[in-house]
């Protein structure tokens, strides 16, 4: 029988409009009622997915941070895996250095550099022509997206936070020429010490190497005494692996890249469509019988 459900906020629990649905709040409600646990796991920073939580009236175990932290409902931090703080300084240094959009997540805000938005619409300039309207207005809307993203902090340069007392969790950077972006997935794909993944097509995310969606996720799961066996998760994008690989009940969202539904269990409709509603009553249905 199901007792623990983790849910990915983008593409998955988020709408087009990236709010969560009342179909899924209710669906989420109604899982709880019958004793089932929801978790979001997330790429996300903690303060951000806590107040996207929130407004919709949900208080539930989160994820962030693509497993690097992990919190209770209440807020409490059960569990932080950070990154050393030499090897963001390099990180980030090598972006800055070749004009990569990035972003540091930590303990006091994201660090973001006050030329990330420029950097990235000269990008998308670039890609026009190239690509559909209809790519290019996505792209445009994922630039509005990460710089609306609660507890953003713009900076000039890296050194202005690196000598802070702020703990680091994860860095990502972005870009829209796919060479540049395969350019940094290479150069600090070496480093043992750090595990990387993907959360949309044009950005790559580095945290800890024993952080990720899956090991928090059974890390919870052990602490709230629950059989990995009785555990489903819900995803889209390439930072959801390491716990869709893991679990027994396995869901696709349909908007999820087809590598993506080829390690599920099961596709459910699309993130416009409440597909975590519809993998979450047809789950409740068969705990039922």
């Amino acid at each position: 029988m199901l007792k623990l459900i983790a849910i990915d906020l983008d593409g998955t629990l988020l709408n087009e409009g990236h709010e969560i649905s009342n179909e899924n709040i209710k669906a989420i409600r109604r899982a709880e009622q019958q004793g089932i646990e929801v978790v979001i796991a997330t790429g996300r920073a903690y303060f951000d997915a806590h107040a996207i939580c929130k407004k919709a009236g949900l208080a539930n175990y989160i994820i962030s941070c693509n497993g690097a932290l992990i919190h209770s409902r209440e807020g409490q931090q059960i569990s932080a895996i950070k990154m050393e703080k030499t090897d963001v300084g390099h990180i980030i240094k090598w972006l800055e250095q070749r004009n990569y959009y990035y972003e540091v997540m930590s303990n006091n805000g994201i660090y973001a550099p006050y030329s990330g938005r420029e950097i990235l619409q000269i990008e998308l300039e670039g890609l026009k022509g190239t690509r559909s309207t209809e790519h290019i207005v996505a792209l445009q809307k994922l630039i509005e997206l990460m710089h609306g993203q609660l507890g953003m902090v713009f900076v000039n340069q890296y050194q202005e936070f690196i000598g802070r007392d702020d703990v680091f969790y994860k860095v990502s950077a972005c870009s829209f020429d796919e060479e540049k972006r395969k350019n940094g997935v290479n150069q600090f794909m070496g480093m043992k010490q750090l595990s990387m993944a993907s959360s949309f097509p044009s950005n790559f995310e580095m945290v800890n190497q024993k952080a990720s969606k899956g090991n928090a996720l059974e890390m919870l799961a052990a602490q709230l005494k629950v059989s990995f066996d009785q555990v489903m998760a819900i995803g889209d994008s390439p930072n959801d692996i390491s716990m869709l690989e893991r679990v027994k009940y396995s869901v696709a969202m349909g908007n999820a890249k087809e590598e993506i539904k080829a390690l599920c269990n099961f596709v459910t409709l699309t993130n416009g469509k409440n597909g975590v509603a519809n993998a979450i009553y047809q789950v409740l249905d068969t705990n039922c019988e």
